[in-house]
């Protein structure tokens, strides 16, 4: 196997890195995406209506601690990407670990002040700085994957990242009820506090920069054989990626910098400009559409659970709201399984064409998620239209149908991000979380009185309708790059034979007719923009190539 991206000569590249190495970095990885990311948002989910009561403030005011705290998350994405991009991930995670131990903290000190109005305050503050962890693990782990592991190595990885982030939080809420019924709202924070703290030096520990500085490759093409006897301590002098000299691996003590160098000569002005100029590439703004705004609606709705549940004729309590989260929990574990179904279709599709990979293969899984998401909302439209205590089972396994649909949508994309645009795949990510976040505080300002208003019915519908419309943009995403694949294979009589420049690890065509990569680039737009303020792409026709204006 020829792999993707190749591997420089440098001991120090993480691709070459020992397997436990790779393996314990993204073990932690996945843990504080866990803690740090994952579990704050949810904790006082199930609690909503009681903390409301014990804190005496409105059941909206309780919602927005979890809104303001996302905001803070959305509004300082683009700043740790161009953080990330300029001084490496590893400063980035550092922070984020430091100050979510501090949020914790500040939470726990809030159920001690000596009025309720001040406890609220407190804790919404300590919210904010929770917000401050959360950041650089839910925006750039996805993209520290792909520093790692090579393309093939990455559908699992990416699939148990996106469990994290989207739905293990469902068990946080399972716990986390339990928790506040027989411990109280503080014992909530007082128990994630020790284990944020082991997470925190995990992160000071066994996560190296994973950042590296990739030259082009001149010559050699280093395969899966060639790499697994390099990570086992081996030479192989008969592959060179770069032709460099031999480079010192650093030691352990020298991973444990936080500052590894600066990676981009670009000005952090213009480094923040080349995120938002991604919104002009159609599949850009397709990505946001299934990745963020569709599921965001999952999140939003965790905001309206208690409220639901916690009045007649449910009348569940802190735990039981806490429980109702089971669905989600399984939906969510099912959801692994979208890693591998998203590679059984890039292999099935390139089989189909020839044996030349395309990004856009791993988009078909999302007909599975729109099934889903269709038993999952409309379902739950009905069972909650015909309100029953019986149907809360139907209720949570509906939330569980809706939460399995999120992770197949969301790995789908990201697999997508991570294959079309490895070189852009953090800024994407950025833009994605942004959105995301700026959504579900939106959600938290006005869902809890719309959902009273309107009857939770209508609100399910409403996230079933715009969901179902949101996923048709799938369709032209695949046919318009089949088309293109058929056209330029036949192309003068030529076919598709070879698609790799691995410079940048990007596929290109190139036909036998002639049609080099110079001539053919980039299928559907994948790079809109080659720099802020520099080489736009010219669409030539639906079924057109694709060329660069000079």
């Amino acid at each position: 196997i020829i792999l993707v991206p190749q591997p420089a000569d440098d001991p120090n590249d993480p691709l070459l890195w020992p397997t436990w190495k790779r393996e314990i970095a993204f073990a932690f990885l996945f843990f504080n995406c866990i803690i740090f990311a994952a579990a704050p948002g949810p904790l006082i989910a199930p609690a909503t209506v009681a903390l409301a009561l014990q804190l005496k403030v409105p059941i909206k005011s309780v919602a927005q601690l979890s809104g303001y705290q996302l905001l803070v998350v959305g509004a300082l994405g683009p700043i740790v990407s161009v953080l990330a991009q300029k001084y490496g991930k590893r400063p980035q995670f550092l922070f984020a670990s430091i100050f979510g131990v501090i949020g914790t903290g500040i939470c726990i000190s809030a159920f001690d002040q000596s009025s309720m109005s001040k406890s609220y305050d407190v804790l919404l503050a300590g919210r904010l700085v929770q917000g401050l962890g959360t950041t650089a693990f839910e925006s750039l782990s996805v993209a520290a994957i792909g520093d790692m592991f090579f393309l093939h190595e990455r559908g699992t990885r990416t699939a148990l990242l996106v469990l994290t982030l989207a739905c293990l939080s469902s068990f946080v809420a399972i716990i986390a009820g339990t928790t506040f019924e027989h411990l109280g709202a503080k014992n909530l924070f007082v128990i994630l506090l020790p284990i944020q703290v082991f997470g925190c030096l995990g992160t000071v520990f066994c996560m190296p920069e994973s950042q590296f500085r990739r030259a082009p490759p001149a010559f050699g093409l280093a395969s899966s054989e060639d790499i697994k006897e390099k990570q086992n301590g081996g030479n192989v002098t008969e592959v060179s990626t770069n032709g460099s000299a031999a480079i010192p691996k650093r030691s352990f003590v020298q991973d444990l910098r936080p500052f590894t160098g600066t990676y981009s000569k670009d000005g952090m002005v213009k480094l923040l400009g080349e995120i938002f100029v991604h919104f002009l590439n159609p599949a850009v703004i397709w990505i946001q559409l299934v990745s963020a705004v569709l599921v965001s609606f999952f999140v939003g709705t965790a905001y309206t659970l208690a409220q639901i549940f916690t009045p007649p004729p449910y009348n569940l309590t802190v735990s039981q709201n806490g429980f109702f989260f089971t669905g989600a929990l399984v939906g969510g574990i099912l959801g692994v399984s979208a890693g591998p179904m998203c590679d059984f279709t890039a292999r099935f599709f390139s089989r189909k064409n020839r044996g030349v990979y395309e990004p856009e293969f791993r988009i078909p899984i999302c007909i599975l998620a729109v099934i889903m998401f269709a038993v999952g909302w409309f379902t739950f439209m009905w069972a909650l239209e015909h309100p029953a205590h019986n149907r809360v089972v139907l209720c949570s396994f509906c939330y569980g149908a809706v939460c399995f649909a999120t992770s197949v949508a969301s790995t789908s994309g990201g697999l997508y991000i991570l294959d079309a645009f490895k070189k852009y795949s953090t800024e994407i990510f950025i833009l994605q979380m942004m959105i995301k976040n700026f959504l579900f505080y939106a959600f938290s300002t006005f869902i809890n009185d719309w959902m009273a208003k309107k009857g939770p019915g209508n609100m399910c519908k409403v996230f079933g309708i715009v969901t179902l419309c949101g996923f048709t943009t799938c369709v032209p995403m695949c046919k318009f790059t089949f088309l293109l694949i058929r056209n330029c294979a036949v192309k003068k009589g030529g076919s598709v034979r070879d698609m790799a420049n691995l410079s940048d690890d990007r596929y290109f065509w190139k036909a036998e007719s002639g049609l080099g990569t110079s001539d053919v680039e980039e299928v559907f737009g994948r790079e809109m923009i080659a720099r802020l303020g520099g080489q736009w792409w010219n669409l030539k026709g639906m079924l057109g190539i694709i060329r660069p204006v000079r």
